[in-house]
């Protein structure tokens, strides 16, 4: 009986251990997971370029007012885009993430300003959506030369007779090398899956870090009128 239960609880260890090791190649997420960080790249550098070029506009232009508008419009740009990013964040890496609450209308171009410089989102996007351009790029580059070497690698049994491989302290010129290269390609495919799930993790935990709304609304609304006060009769 005790070797029974001795087996069952070896095996049920070793079927967690290979679930572990090969979960992230069976998992949907995991690939949700890589389609996002791949975005990350095209993403960053498209809000690096435009809050940029339209902050540098509306600073350079504010000695003719129409800096004003322009710097208004990165502002509410900062909000529309962090809550984009948000939904994103929420679809793709199944973060969750508050929805900010529903706000009252705020009368008055300058007050709308005020508001928009009050909000901590503002700031907390615009410095996420910074961010997201260095963190694109080393996204790309890891995941495309991880990617890349460990497909490259699977497919040598079929491939080293075409071109075989020189890897300067080795050649690979023979199917027995091949497969052993093939091995180690498999070892750093199922790695690379890990790493992808690994910084999709500690991005989309900074993501609810910057992207979660502000804990109270910030508005501006007009003082109420005040009213006179007439005598009360005797």
């Amino acid at each position: 009986m005790e070797e029974r239960i001795m087996t069952q609880t070896a095996d049920a260890a070793d079927r967690d251990f290979l679930e572990v090791l090969f979960g992230p190649a069976t998992q949907a997420q995991t690939y949700l997971n890589l389609l996002y960080l791949l975005l990350t790249f095209p993403l960053g550098m498209a809000y690096f370029i435009f809050f940029t070029t339209g902050f540098s506009l509306g600073v350079g232009l504010l000695v003719i007012i129409i800096g004003f508008p322009i710097l208004i419009l990165m502002l509410a740009a900062c909000q529309v885009l962090g809550i984009f990013e948000r939904s994103l964040v929420r679809t793709m890496l199944c973060v969750e993430i508050p929805a900010a609450p529903q706000r009252p209308p705020v009368p008055g171009l300058w007050l709308k300003f005020k508001a928009l410089l009050d909000d901590s989102f503002t700031w907390r996007s615009f410095a996420y959506m910074m961010l997201e351009f260095p963190f694109g790029i080393a996204s790309f580059c890891v995941l495309v030369t991880t990617l890349s070497l460990s497909v490259a690698l699977i497919l040598m049994p079929l491939t080293y007779n075409i071109a075989p491989a020189d890897f300067g302290f080795w050649r690979v010129d023979s199917k027995n090398e091949a497969a052993v290269w093939c091995f180690v390609g498999i070892i750093l495919l199922i790695g690379s899956l890990h790493l992808i799930n690994a910084m999709a993790l500690i991005w989309g935990r900074f993501a609810r870090v910057m992207l979660s709304p502000s804990a109270a609304p910030v508005y501006y609304a007009p003082p109420p009128a005040s009213v006179p006060a007439y005598p009360q009769p005797k």
